[in-house]
């Protein structure tokens, strides 16, 4: 019976039926909360990734083909954790980088990450416009691929493709890059 239910929701919501979101959202927003909490042990985390993940399913109703509804809400939610966690590690290695460096050090450290970006950036400069500008967006500044896609007017699936060019170009390139690390690491 409910699985019956949610796919006469999710017709609805693929045709922007606003109330068949809301009957979605009410539905399943508690397990998903609940899962996210369990996971991030915050409920301020949790409840915007929740937020994010009913914001998506919105967004992209129109092009999901779902074929089990509290199944595929419970993976958005465990991918949003995931990336979270990521994030928060990313942000943590950072922070201790940054206080690790010494006042001496951190002119180089700048120096050494400038040139880093200024070679990545001269790499990139080489590539079609909008591989470029996925890549940028993307991979140097981490903003999530969807919004860069929507960005340049793109599905996601297209982004994707040329984020997988660029990747290929820059391990061809990785010879150059290597003899820069190594350049950089020698002075």
């Amino acid at each position: 019976m409910e699985e019956s239910s949610d796919i006469s929701l999710l017709a609805l919501l693929k045709d922007g039926d606003e109330t068949a979101f809301a009957d979605i959202y009410n539905k399943y927003w508690e397990r998903l909360y609940f899962m996210a909490h369990k996971r991030l042990q915050s409920a301020q985390d949790a409840e915007e990734i929740v937020q994010q993940v009913f914001l998506n399913l919105w967004h992209k109703r129109a092009d999901l083909t779902i074929i089990s509804l509290p199944f595929y809400l419970a993976a958005m939610v465990r991918y949003a954790v995931y990336r979270h966690m990521a994030n928060l590690q990313r942000k943590k290695e950072q922070t201790t980088t940054l206080h690790s460096t010494t006042p001496q050090q951190a002119p180089a450290f700048d120096i050494d990450n400038k040139f880093l970006l200024e070679m990545l950036s001269k790499l990139a400069g080489e590539l079609p416009e909008k591989h470029r500008i996925v890549f940028l967006q993307h991979k140097l500044l981490d903003r999530p691929l969807e919004e860069v896609a929507v960005e340049l007017g793109v599905s996601v699936r297209t982004a994707e493709g040329y984020v997988a060019r660029v990747m290929q170009v820059m391990r061809q390139k990785r010879e150059y890059l290597t003899l820069a690390v190594v350049f950089m690491l020698i002075k």
